[in-house]
């Protein structure tokens, strides 16, 4: 078991100096980008011809050397939200999975045109916020948004009681990635307020309606149903029916709704 760590601590730890390498390596294509470079796709494709697949044990080993090969300034921001991605959920893509996504997510230009046009109506819904987060983010990465675009756009698409909390919060970023997190953190601490009260299941976007300080008596677990002399619940009751008749009907009003014959 000990020696299992060992191995993950030193994976992480090299994962850590690639995306670091990708991060300097983006910087100097940035200030001096290239007059023509071959795509990411062919160079992804030229690597996968020669990779040795017998090497890898497993998705994480799989996901994390393919990703750490992508190069490039778009693809070196989708590595670095990718690797995050699936460090923080501990999922992994499959190798199927995974050509399937990079193939998508570095087409053309015309491509990355429907990618702007589909985050700008891309709302949250009944998404659960971890993964519209991960979508959201691919899809600026594919359209390559402005940081400023972005995060404007995710406030504005995402469920609205998140984005009130945010802002009730002071927790708004600039940054896209630092605005993405405190979303994923004020939406898991919405959850655990709906478990708290009694809310339902946390794996959709299922935010409590009722409100701080209101009355919960309505919700009965078990089958319970209300009877009788409980304050404020159920039917009123019928004093005549009561001990079959021994007592008389009750002849005043009742408290609640003044009506004679009965009483709360």
């Amino acid at each position: 078991m000990s020696l299992q760590t060992l191995d993950v601590n030193a994976v992480l730890h090299n994962m850590h100096a690639q995306i670091l390498a990708l991060t300097t390596q983006l910087a100097k294509l940035q200030a001096n980008p290239p007059a023509a470079a071959p795509s990411v796709e062919k160079k992804f494709n030229k690597k996968v011809e020669v990779a040795n697949w017998d090497a890898f044990a497993n998705k994480f080993e799989v996901a994390t050397a393919v990703l750490s090969q992508l190069k490039g300034p778009v693809a070196g921001r989708y590595t670095q939200v990718r690797l995050q991605e699936c460090y923080t959920a501990c999922v992994w893509p499959t190798w199927d999975n995974l050509k399937v996504e990079i193939k998508k997510y570095f087409k053309l230009q015309a491509e990355r045109d429907w990618a702007c046009q589909q985050i700008r109506t891309f709302k949250q819904g009944n998404i659960r916020t971890d993964d519209y987060v991960t979508r959201f983010l691919a899809l600026s990465i594919q359209g390559g948004l402005e940081n400023e675009h972005a995060v404007e756009l995710l406030e504005h698409n995402v469920n609205p009681c998140i984005a009130e909390q945010t802002y009730q919060q002071d927790k708004r970023h600039d940054n896209l990635a630092l605005a993405a997190e405190e979303v994923r953190q004020v939406s898991r601490a919405m959850e655990l307020y709906a478990m708290h009260q009694g809310g339902g299941s946390t794996t959709k976007n299922n935010y409590p309606q009722r409100r701080p300080g209101s009355s919960n008596q309505h919700n009965h677990s078990h089958g319970f149903k209300p009877f009788g002399l409980q304050p404020g619940q159920g039917a009123p009751m019928n004093i005549g029916a009561v001990q079959g008749g021994q007592m008389h009907r009750f002849k005043g009003s009742c408290y609640n709704c003044g009506q004679e014959g009965h009483m709360s």
